[in-house]
């Protein structure tokens, strides 16, 4: 994954995460592979509080993760915030990105990632005065997202942040979409203006999630032995609509050994809890936040991995980890939802969709893979085939260097 001409990278990414945190972390793992490449890279990141970085409690910290530079700036982040600790803490992220960004010194090219939309204006200041181009990396289609979610109503607003996308995507040299639906998003924001759009997915951490990990010590642990476990691991936002695992709960009270797990926390996780409680459901149970170099032996002890949306047709075009941390660990997979996740589980044999909220199907589904333990054991083998042959973290992190010399090349 060598470049013929090496760059100073300035990655920017407000929720920039590592092994040590309970999220996603595709930055650092692209990040890792450039600067082994031989590049250098600087990280603008915010203080995400499940990102697994150590700050204090300065405005501004400059630390060294792995060999990749690091500037952690603004004021805390998290889940749980409601909307105006979320926008505060937007706006400071993007005042110090500008500022700092500005001055970094001998940068060749800017890579920015949402969400939120907001990261891509520090990219468009240091173009405008530093005349540096920039891939604008879109993660989830914001702000269409929160818009069909109805989290964001005000009309001045919503046109606000349509612009502020648009014109995003025209500045940007190159533009890199998670899902080949967010891509067509991005196509029909740009309409005539022609941009050069890459879809690279997030990827399959395979040497991290295995299917030869034992999960039997798990098991012991949380009182797992005897059951059929179905683990949803990732964000209780109200995008991933996890109410729709409770109604599932509900319909299976009848079946003792079969058990729903989440693991993860954010807004919604307190309302579900209090409504499990309420329905007096012993099915589910809620473990909070794991860290990542955890979680592996968690999925390990699962019979099933689930991903798991709201009834939203924008959200068919996700591109969760939940999902790539599955399939790498050669377990079946069920989704809540169709779209391109449901057609390479399709193809592959790897696991089974719904129509998106049916729940009727999606419980059908689950009993089909409860009764067929020898179908279900094979389509964990497919999983992880379709994790390596596809999804591979080299490959795809390669694949955005590529896009980010293109961008450096065509300024």
């Amino acid at each position: 994954m060598k470049l013929s001409n090496l760059m100073h990278i300035l990655y920017i990414h407000q929720h920039f995460a590592i092994p040590a945190g309970s999220t996603g972390t595709r930055s650092y793992e692209f990040a890792r592979r450039w600067v082994q490449a031989g590049n250098k890279v600087t990280i603008l990141s915010g203080k995400y509080d499940i990102g697994g970085l150590k700050t204090g409690q300065k405005l501004i910290e400059r630390i060294n993760v792995d060999g990749i530079d690091v500037i952690i700036a603004g004021t805390k982040y998290s889940n749980k915030q409601g909307f105006f600790g979320r926008a505060w803490s937007f706006l400071v992220f993007v005042l110090l990105a500008c500022w700092l960004g500005l001055k970094e010194k001998n940068v060749d090219v800017v890579y920015v990632t949402s969400t939120p939309l907001t990261v891509g204006i520090p990219a468009m200041v240091i173009k405008l005065f530093r005349r540096i181009p920039y891939v604008f990396e879109v993660r989830d289609q914001w702000p269409e997202v929160p818009i069909e979610l109805g989290i964001i109503k005000n009309p001045l607003l919503k046109n606000l942040l349509l612009g502020l996308e648009r014109t995003i995507y025209k500045r940007a040299s190159a533009i890199v979409a998670l899902s080949p639906g967010m891509a067509k998003g991005v196509k029909a924001v740009l309409g005539s203006n022609q941009k050069r759009i890459e879809v690279i997915p997030n990827c399959c951490d395979t040497d991290i999630f295995r299917p030869d990990i034992d999960g039997s010590a798990v098991r012991n642990a949380r009182g797992w032995e005897g059951k059929f476990i179905l683990t949803h691991a990732g964000a209780v936002s109200k995008a991933n609509g996890l109410g729709f695992l409770i109604d599932v709960a509900q319909k299976l009270q009848d079946m003792p050994d079969v058990k729903f797990v989440i693991i993860g926390d954010g807004s919604e996780r307190a309302g579900l809890i209090q409504k499990a409680q309420f329905e007096n459901l012993n099915n589910i149970e809620f473990t909070g936040s794991i860290a990542k170099k955890e979680l592996p032996a968690y999925l390990a002890a699962s019979d099933v991995l689930m991903a798991i949306f709201a009834d939203y047709p924008i959200l068919e075009h996700n591109s969760a980890n939940k999902f790539f941390d599955a399939i790498s660990s050669g377990k079946p997979v069920l989704l809540n939802y169709s779209g391109w996740q449901r057609e390479w589980l399709d193809k592959y044999k790897a696991g089974l969709g719904a129509t998106q909220g049916n729940i009727n199907e999606f419980v059908q589904n689950l009993l089909t893979l409860y009764n067929n333990k020898l179908q279900a054991a094979e389509m964990g083998k497919n999983a992880r085939r379709l994790a390596q042959d596809q999804f591979g973290r080299d490959t795809l992190a390669a694949k955005a260097l590529a896009v980010l010399e293109y961008a450096g090349a065509n300024k």
